[in-house]
């Protein structure tokens, strides 16, 4: 047989083979995707404006027929961790929900819609745990959100926000990732330490809490010390508004003026130099300029071709790789003009989840109490919609949320009706709302160190009385109060509690 007619032969073989190992791999990858991801409570819709503003960020929304699609895509995210759909029109919508490890998607109930999570992520911030009534629970490990730094600066890390439902009675810091030259000092309070002597790099901290049992929980913080090419894509590029056309309050470095400036971000695209808060931009990029640190390649690197794609670059559709921060700037950099290409499509879809009507005036009611990282001590009502109750809690004074209120008759009020089916994850509320089992003993000490005060005025007040009605020879001292002041400080000291547990 000649050398053509073998060429006949097993060509078609071989590209049916090549064919047949394709569509395999592709099923493979379908599957294995879909038992990344676990299906949520069905008829909740995100909260986009409310999630964006806390840190969210809206990935995709392509084209599909049908959910396992919709996943599918989320899988080719990198960063997607949801992937919501409305079930009428086959509109898929992906986001990354997750901001300095903290989970900051909200749901509300909404019939119509469909919602899968990355299994992981449901699991270590939405799923519950099946702890029996009685039980001595184990603690829940919570510390300082993670940081972006320069060189040399010093970080104060904390766990005061951590839980346990009988108190924490060790907090212990440890170094696991990063150079060992790195310095950490305790403060006097327990569970905080200041960290120093940052090189360039990546850093991880470990705080492992522990109860009055033995019992343990640890939870990491990683802190980013930016180098130089760093420092320019995450202090020195001009701030990005995106495509879309959404309204969302975030900070950029301006390194012409040396300082961080306010301005609004449109919601979907954006680069590096786009901070939540004043403080984190100062805290990344504080005391540079663009002359100090510029490492004449411009503001972003040129495009690399023929290789792999890092998570933080787009990938053209010539196979070449651009700074993800480019796509959708309004100025085509792939030669195939591919990041300038989905851009309209993903602002129109934004726009869309931006215009769907839900029902907001009840969500707050649904959210966990939040106690913050700040240490004062506030007595605030939180409404509890699984036992349809307003219960106290202590509010360090910062960075709550609005299941805040300052009487049992305003919390409910405002939440009245709203019940457990209202609620997407009790994963959440039992994080925040596991001090419960505690806070009858600390409500009873307030109670009592109350009661101490009353007798003390009241003895006090008939002492002054017998002492008037008797003959005097010579002036009686005016009584100064210390009694009454030092049993109001004691209160104050009972009142808060370290690990701000709710109170009942």
């Amino acid at each position: 047989m000649s050398a053509i007619n073998w060429v006949g032969v097993f060509l078609p073989l071989l590209v049916a083979s090549l064919l047949s190992l394709t569509v395999t791999q592709a099923q493979n990858f379908g599957e294995e995707c879909l038992d990344k991801f676990t299906l949520g409570k069905p008829d909740f819709i995100l909260d986009t404006d409310d999630s964006v503003k806390d840190g969210a960020t809206f990935l995709a929304s392509p084209n599909v027929s049908q959910w396992k699609e919709c996943v599918r895509a989320c899988c080719m995210q990198p960063k997607c961790n949801l992937a919501f759909m409305e079930e009428a029109d086959f509109h898929c919508f992906l986001f990354d929900c997750l901001h300095k490890q903290s989970y900051v998607c909200r749901f509300i109930k909404k019939t119509g819609y469909v919602n899968y999570i990355l299994s992981s992520v449901s699991k270590e911030y939405l799923e519950g745990h099946n702890f029996k009534p009685d039980s001595d629970k184990p603690p829940s490990a919570l510390a300082s959100l993670n940081r972006v730094v320069q060189p040399q600066e010093t970080v104060t890390l904390g766990g005061i926000e951590s839980k346990d439902d009988h108190g924490i009675v060790d907090y212990k810091w440890d170094l696991v990732e990063g150079s060992p030259t790195v310095q950490l000092q305790k403060t006097d309070l327990d569970d905080q330490v200041v960290v120093s002597k940052l090189n360039e790099g990546t850093y991880v901290f470990r705080l492992t809490v522990t109860d009055t049992v033995g019992q343990t929980d640890s939870a990491n913080v990683t802190i980013l010390v930016l180098t130089k090419e760093q420092s320019e894509d995450y202090c020195l590029v001009p701030h990005k508004i995106g495509p879309c056309r959404g309204s969302f309050p975030r900070w950029y470095y301006n390194s012409g003026l040396g300082k961080c400036e306010k301005f609004l971000f449109g919601g979907c695209k954006p680069n590096q130099n786009n901070y939540l808060t004043e403080e984190d931009c100062t805290g990344a990029c504080q005391g540079l300029n663009a002359e100090s640190t510029h490492l004449g390649r411009g503001v972003f690197p040129p495009n690399k071709c023929n290789t792999e794609c890092s998570s933080s670059q787009f990938k053209c559709g010539d196979d070449c790789c651009l700074d993800i921060g480019l796509e959708c700037d309004g100025q085509t950099q792939c030669s195939d003009g591919s990041d300038e290409a989905s851009c309209t499509n993903i602002k129109n879809k934004f726009g869309r989840l931006l215009d769907i009507d839900i029902p907001k005036e009840k969500v707050r009611c649904t959210e966990p109490p939040v106690t913050g990282p700040c240490r004062a001590s506030h007595l605030r009502w939180y409404y509890d919609p699984y036992s349809t109750q307003c219960h106290q809690f202590t509010f360090g004074g910062c960075t709550g949320n609005n299941n805040n209120f300052k009487s049992d008759e305003e919390c409910s009020a405002a939440c009245s009706g709203v019940t457990q089916a209202d609620v997407f994850a009790r994963g959440q509320f039992e994080r925040q709302d596991s001090g419960d089992s505690n806070s009858g003993a600390i409500a009873v000490a307030v109670l009592l160190s109350v009661s101490i005060a009353i007798v003390i005025a009241v003895m006090g007040y008939c002492y002054l009385k017998n002492r008037k009605a008797r003959p005097r020879r010579q002036p009686v001292a005016v009584n100064d109060g210390s009694s009454t002041l030092s049993t109001a400080e004691d209160t104050h000291r009972l009142v808060y509690n370290s690990t701000t547990k709710p109170l009942h």
